[in-house]
């Protein structure tokens, strides 16, 4: 299957080929691996994905806020603690699912990518669901999901904001998770 830079490399080669114009046929196909590179997906249809703790089972966890409406009504005990990120609810071009996990034991949520669309194994945890779609690296404006861990509790946060993940970080028992995946930051 040719994709459709390269056909129109193939159409613009073969009419360059009869009218002479090979320098703008390199300069089109320079042109179009620029954009390739650089291809994003759908910003004005991202979602708000919300922050949100549940005083029952001591965890923190990421949902789009139409998930977090249904839980609170059905559970009645997510408290949001505020926008975290934007990303898509449905698989856009470029992007990958964002799978949550839980444990049974003390129902600590965690967050992963993986790039070849299959949930990864994670010791200990159990596959939940898919939550969102994201990038799997830094592009289109995106920014690093970062995840800090309390093992003490068995709570991992998720957080865009650099100064904020450093501060828990310093707080004592909360120890670097690392990215876990990009999205696009929530005031975009």
């Amino acid at each position: 299957m040719m994709n459709t830079a390269a056909v129109l490399f193939v159409t613009l080669s073969l009419t360059s080929s009869i009218f002479g114009g090979k320098a703008a046929v390199i300069r089109m196909e320079s042109s179009l691996q620029q954009r390739s590179a650089n291809a994003c997906a759908d910003p004005s249809i991202a979602v708000t994905y919300i922050q949100a703790f549940s005083q029952t089972i001591k965890a923190h966890t990421l949902d789009d806020r139409i998930q977090f409406v249904n839980a609170d009504t059905v559970q009645g005990d997510w408290a949001f603690q505020g926008e975290a990120f934007l990303a898509w609810t449905t698989p856009q071009d470029f992007t990958i699912p964002l799978y949550r996990f839980l444990t049974q034991t003390n129902q600590d949520y965690l967050f992963t990518i993986s790039t070849d669309s299959n949930p990864p194994t994670v010791p200990g945890f159990n596959f939940d669901a898919i939550v969102g779609y994201v990038y799997s690296s830094q592009v289109c404006g995106s920014v690093p999901l970062l995840g800090a861990w309390n093992q003490k509790f068995g709570d991992h946060y998720y957080t865009t904001d650099a100064d904020d993940h450093s501060a828990l970080l310093a707080v004592g028992g909360w120890v670097d998770a690392g990215i876990t995946a990009y999205v696009l930051p929530s005031s975009s």
